[in-house]
């Protein structure tokens, strides 16, 4: 008997759905109900923001033993008829449930999670608390559905919702000119990456007939969608994932994001933001796997990000900024990773970087708190009367550094083999950027906390 047959359908389904629903709800119910009439109680945005998305983690953590435990590590959700068009063409809504969806889900959910809760503490105050509650509960919904749509339009829906949301945030404190041009900034700049990505899926579809992901998959294995098409397709969908994962040349918006609250940076660059579009390739891999031009692409825009963004980060004063340089570096890593061949070691690198970067980021926050600027150079001395801190930055530091025994260790180790294995340039590329990584994150430790 199938896996899915053992566990009642009727709770089931709803179920998988309310992964991303929980949160569209919060956003509601702080939009149209707190905000207006409870404004005098600001905490109570934060509460619900924060039950919400323990709701969609305890859900994931359930999906995630589901998907586990199916045949192929898949579970097959009916999909709901969303638009029907005539001459028989039906666009439906569904949920892509696989190892890939499972896993990302956890990473939104936990990260998105813990920000919220520290940022119950962070926006104490603030007058725009119940506004700032309202966007990331619908951010942490867009970045879910991105996640679980099992076909391009219904992905290109939240795709732009994530942008919004982004938008939004970095320009949180909208009075200030500086947060205002940063916002505008990212919206611009991504939406040119966005033109590719919709370009790539109208050719897909009217070549295929189709948006669903699965199906498109199939294509591309049988060699029924083949050359050119699926070449100028892949390109089309990286340079969507160029502009959300600021890789080269797309990758300006990023330092200035930096203007919007610390949490939302912690979550931009930790898992949702600039992690959708690693996601984008890697759950449209088969449509890269079967272009070398594509592949190949993807591998030396992302090993030309690394070393670039890397040389950047050695020579900034102020803690977001280098780390902001980092993710950017980091998510060249990733698609080094990706276009190297390894789907599995991409994700994983994902993996491991929204937790150590997540970290750094609330670090650098608690630090700003305490100090009342992000500039490394007024710092120094602060292990002292930030201990906890401290630790915290220091294991997230030898983490994004590659040492041995923790996390980050083992994806880049495994991302360096691949890149030997597939072209020796991108592997020294690689190898350059590990020991970059490495000083420019000490150089934060030891300027700030030394």
């Amino acid at each position: 008997m199938p896996y899915q047959d053992t566990i009642s359908v009727a709770l089931a389904y709803p179920m998988f759905w309310l992964i991303f629903l929980l949160p569209i709800f919060s956003f509601i119910i702080i939009s149209l109900f707190i905000r207006p009439f409870l404004s005098h109680k600001p905490k109570v945005s934060g509460y619900i923001t924060i039950a919400a998305i323990a709701g969609s983690f305890f859900l994931s953590v359930w999906t995630l033993i589901a998907v586990m435990g199916a045949p192929h590590h898949e579970l097959h959700i009916p999909d709901i008829n969303w638009v029907i068009i005539e001459d028989g063409v039906t666009i439906h809504l569904g949920l892509m449930m696989d190892s890939l969806t499972a896993v990302m889900l956890i990473v939104v959910t936990v990260v998105s999670l813990m920000v919220q809760i520290y940022s119950q503490g962070y926006m104490h105050g603030d007058p725009g608390y119940h506004r700032y509650f309202a966007f990331m509960s619908l951010f942490t919904a867009s970045m879910l559905g991105l996640v679980l749509a099992d076909n391009l339009l219904f992905m290109f829906v939240f795709w732009e919702l994530v942008g919004l949301c982004s938008y939004l945030l970095i320009g949180f404190w909208f009075h200030r000119p500086a947060a205002r041009n940063a916002a505008t900034k990212a919206f611009v700049v991504t939406r040119l990456g966005d033109f590719g990505f919709l370009a790539a899926i109208l050719v897909l579809y009217y070549n295929t007939g189709t948006f669903d992901i699965a199906e498109l998959h199939g294509l591309a294995i049988a060699g029924t969608l083949a050359g050119a098409t699926l070449t100028w397709a892949a390109i089309g969908i990286f340079s969507g994932a160029v502009g959300k994962s600021a890789q080269f040349p797309l990758h300006v918006w990023l330092p200035d994001a930096m203007e919007g609250p610390t949490p939302v940076s912690a979550l931009i660059h930790a898992a949702t933001m600039v992690a959708a579009g690693v996601f984008l390739v890697a759950r449209t891999f088969p449509l890269f796997a079967h272009s070398v031009e594509a592949l190949t692409t993807v591998a030396i825009i992302g090993g030309f990000t690394a070393i670039f963004a890397a040389s950047m980060g050695l020579v900034m004063t102020d803690i977001k900024r280098v780390l902001a340089y980092s993710t950017i570096s980091q998510l060249g890593y990733m698609m080094l990773g990706l276009g190297a061949g390894g789907i599995a070691i991409g994700i994983f690198h994902l993996f491991n970087h929204a937790f150590f970067k997540a970290l750094l980021f609330l670090g650098a926050g608690s630090v700003n708190h305490a100090t009342g600027t992000f500039d490394m150079r007024e710092m120094g001395g602060l292990r002292k009367f930030m201990p906890w801190t401290y630790a915290t930055f220091v294991i997230a530091s030898l983490s994004i550094a590659g040492i041995w025994p923790l996390s980050g260790f083992w994806s880049k180790d495994e991302i360096l083999a691949s890149s030997l294995g597939s072209q020796p340039i991108l592997f020294y590329l690689a190898m350059i950027t590990v020991f970059m990584t490495a000083f420019y994150m000490f150089r934060v430790v030891f300027l700030t906390f030394g």
